[in-house]
């Protein structure tokens, strides 16, 4: 094979550079803007350089205290996800690995808990818990749904299965604006329902749900995970079939003539050899939900997630807002590029399985 010349690795390299460039520079503006003073922030000519750093966008967006140190903000952070990334790393050499991812999402969950119990919180912290929960409970009901749907249509091959991934292709293909009024109208004869009917309002004697008043659809985390779940599902079942195919069937039929099950050879078979696939569409799935807005906005009020609580600081004239609105478009991107660091190597695994065919 013959070796490109140094003139075309240089252009590869070069525009492979640029297009880096290009997509980090928003970020980094952004992150600028964030630590900047007002004054800076309002100059008629960008300082981009020679400015004083300040923390008070972080503090006034998150926390209700401005006196509050932010270092030992950070350093709290740090300790928490220090902890749970310990946890993880000793499951990845243990054979049963998931008692320990299970407890480094408890030391996360632990921390998020116990982080409005040690200093006054904005209510965007209840937003952020908020976009924690939806995109949590979206992924894990998209993937599961998504999983044995696929498994069936891959090893299905009648006419029915064609028609539903043809239905589910055409559903995808609609633009998701048209689904927010008939979920909002769909939600809102629901609550009519349960308000005439008197279960929305129905003590259910021996039970006591937690936060619950009334029973409602409409601005709650529910609505919008149904309806993201729906809007979600014909993705993910497309991805799932396409990876199901590229399995054998003799390995899962070897499986059974040892005595396993269908379903057991499918738990303890085949989703062993899907975990890249699940963690790539299970990331796709996580930045659909994480970064979801019109959904959110229409379906929940009141009841909102961190993406709209940021646009509602955008929409204002003050310079203020704006540092608040970097400081908040910072705190919500670096989860989602951690997590893609992470998770990289099996990202790029998945997507490269799904695409090999033979």
């Amino acid at each position: 094979m013959k070796k490109p010349s140094f003139l075309n690795r240089l252009g590869v390299h070069g525009t492979l550079s640029l297009l880096v460039i290009w997509s980090i520079v928003p970020f980094v503006w952004t992150f600028q803007s964030s630590i900047k003073f007002t004054r800076d922030v309002a100059a008629k000519t960008p300082v981009l350089w020679g400015y004083e750093t300040t923390s008070s966008a972080y503090n006034s967006f998150w926390l209700d205290d401005d006196e509050i140190n932010m270092w030992n903000v950070l350093l709290y952070i740090l300790a928490f996800a220090a902890v749970a990334t310990v946890v993880a790393m000793i499951g990845r050499r243990v054979e049963r690995s998931w008692p320990f991812f299970v407890a480094s999402a408890g030391v996360i969950a632990l921390g998020l808990w116990r982080f409005p119990k040690i200093w006054e919180v904005e209510d965007e912290y209840d937003f952020l818990i908020n976009s924690i929960i939806v995109t949590v409970l979206t992924m894990l009901i998209s993937l599961s749904i998504g999983l044995l749907a696929g498994y069936g249509l891959a090893r299905y091959s009648g006419i029915s299965g064609a028609i539903i991934l043809v239905v589910a292709l055409g559903f995808r293909a609609l633009p998701r604006s048209a689904f927010v009024l008939p979920y909002f109208f769909g939600a809102n004869r629901i609550d009519d329902w349960l308000e005439d009917s008197g279960v929305g309002t129905f003590d259910f004697p021996g039970i006591d749900f937690p936060f619950i008043d009334e029973l409602t659809v409409l601005d709650t985390r529910l609505a919008i995970v149904l309806a993201l779940v729906a809007v979600n599902q014909p993705f993910t079942i497309w991805m799932f079939r396409s990876f199901f195919m590229e399995v054998p069937r003799e390995i899962e039929e070897a499986a059974m003539m040892d005595g396993a099950s269908r379903l057991q050879a499918f738990r303890k078979v085949i989703i062993p050899i899907m975990w890249p696939a699940i963690i790539a569409t299970g990331l796709f799935t996580l930045l659909l939900a994480y970064n979801e807005y019109l959904f959110v906005r229409i379906l929940a009020p009141t009841n909102w997630t961190l993406p709209v609580a940021i646009v509602s600081l955008t929409g204002g004239e003050s310079s203020r807002t704006i540092t608040e609105a970097a400081a908040a478009s910072v705190s919500i991107t670096l989860p989602i590029v951690i997590v893609i660091v992470l998770f990289q190597k099996h990202l790029v695994k998945g997507l490269g399985a799904g695409a090999v065919k033979g």
